[in-house]
């Protein structure tokens, strides 16, 4: 039996993320003739086509769709995954040796997108781990026997992969939900394991099955596997033995608890769980957006701005959490610091267009007729063709372009 730890963060990551280097822009894909390039989706079914003999497109592919739609959690994690299929055996198996404390900041760049796209979503869907698992096995092989030949090599990953097919984490990437909760328990009840093996064990399986059991819209059962996880992680707490390189985050595992909560209607204990996410990773700034949401729904508009404020101070050039926290200011009617996090948001990636409409809207609305018209226009220059607010944008920036005519040509 056999259980791979998926829900790994690097320690350093947090400090990280405030200080990446931007990373060399590649170029787009190129897709069908007539095809929408504002359109992330279309950029994301190319790299999952690609993934396989292509990893490298794929990179370029989910580097797009990671910037076009910044919101894409599933876009970050398959960012992360190509990246590593990407690579030669030798360097995957320098980047999967954890056996050092140090890490490159390129090896600590490709971790921070799994930590983004946690943070966006903590229920992302990791439909890529086969892909994964089986790159990893080769690097692994080769490191082992750097003289084996192709041939061999195939036999010796066929095996391997076979001998995994029907594990949880497997079933659960191909989408066989109710398979992989039974092979999930499976291994919970397998009778061979050390006693420390079994308790290495528990966090992770525990946090996989809640993950299934919310896909699967069985919140009760779900927050019962999550409150598992959490217990036998905070079990192996006072376990300073064992060196640590990657931990589980249990900032993360609140944060999942505190989202099923939600779910089940329960705020309070959801509040609880944000709050216990930060006594366990001050930096982690998607409690603070949790909370803050958990806020404006209950009119507390003033803590849940305090919330926002906190978060983009930890992590200030994400440009989704700049633009939700404008919009959590144009709610306490607050346009004019709204219109500046929109700012900081286009700053942060001037291919997303959702800051651009709103910016829009809100000079609209100041009859800023100018830049109204000017951020109408960056909107459309880059909003997918299905993008619901085009219709919208296209009207007002026809009627502010026939008003600035006319007021233009009726000057003396």
């Amino acid at each position: 039996m056999r259980i791979r730890v998926a829900l790994v963060v690097a320690f350093a990551i947090p400090a990280l993320l405030g200080a990446q280097k931007p990373e060399p822009v590649p170029s787009r894909p190129r897709l069908f003739v007539g095809a929408d390039t504002n359109d992330a989706r279309l950029y994301y079914s190319y790299g999952m086509q690609s993934i396989d003999d292509k990893p490298a497109e794929s990179v370029r592919a989910f580097y797009w769709v990671s910037k076009i739609d910044p919101s894409s959690a599933e876009a970050l994690y398959a960012l992360h995954a190509a990246k590593m299929l990407a690579m030669s055996p030798d360097e995957l198996g320098r980047y999967l040796d954890r056996s050092s404390r140090k890490r490159s900041p390129e090896y600590l760049a490709i971790d921070s997108l799994l930590y983004r796209a946690y943070t966006l979503n903590p229920f992302v869907i990791r439909s890529l781990e086969r892909q994964i698992e089986q790159r990893s096995i080769e690097a692994s092989i080769v490191h082992s026997n750097p003289a084996i030949d192709r041939v061999r090599l195939n036999v010796a990953i066929l095996a391997h992969m076979s001998a995994i097919r029907n594990t949880g984490e497997m079933e659960a990437a191909d989408g066989r939900v109710g398979e992989a909760l039974q092979e999930y328990a499976k291994t919970l009840s397998y009778k061979g394991y050390t006693s420390t093996e079994r308790e290495d064990i528990q966090g992770p399986i525990h946090s996989e099955r809640a993950l299934l059991f919310y896909r699967l819209q069985n919140m009760d059962s779900a927050r019962a596997e999550m409150d598992a996880a959490l217990t036998a992680m905070r079990s192996r707490d006072d376990d300073a033995k064992k060196p640590v390189v990657l931990y589980m985050s249990k900032a993360i595992f609140e944060h999942l608890l505190g989202r099923i909560d939600e779910r089940l209607g329960d705020l309070a204990k959801a509040r609880e769980a944000y709050e216990q996410a930060l006594q366990e990773d001050l930096s982690y700034y998607g409690a603070h957006r949790s909370l803050a949401e958990l806020g404006m729904a209950k009119g507390d508009t003033a803590n849940a701005l305090l919330e926002m404020d906190l978060a983009v101070q930890l992590q200030p050039n994400d440009p989704v959490l700049r633009y939700d926290y404008a919009r959590m200011l144009i709610e306490a009617r607050r346009d004019g610091d709204a219109a500046a996090q929109l700012r900081k948001s286009i700053a942060a990636d001037p291919y997303y267009s959702a800051p651009h409409i709103l910016l829009a809207r809100i000079a609209d609305v100041e009859q800023y007729s100018d830049d109204a018209v000017s951020e109408y226009q960056q909107f459309l220059a880059l909003a997918a063709k299905s993008d619901a607010q085009l219709p919208v944008a296209q009207q007002r920036l026809a009627a502010l372009s026939s008003t600035t005519a006319t007021t233009a040509t009726a000057k003396p």
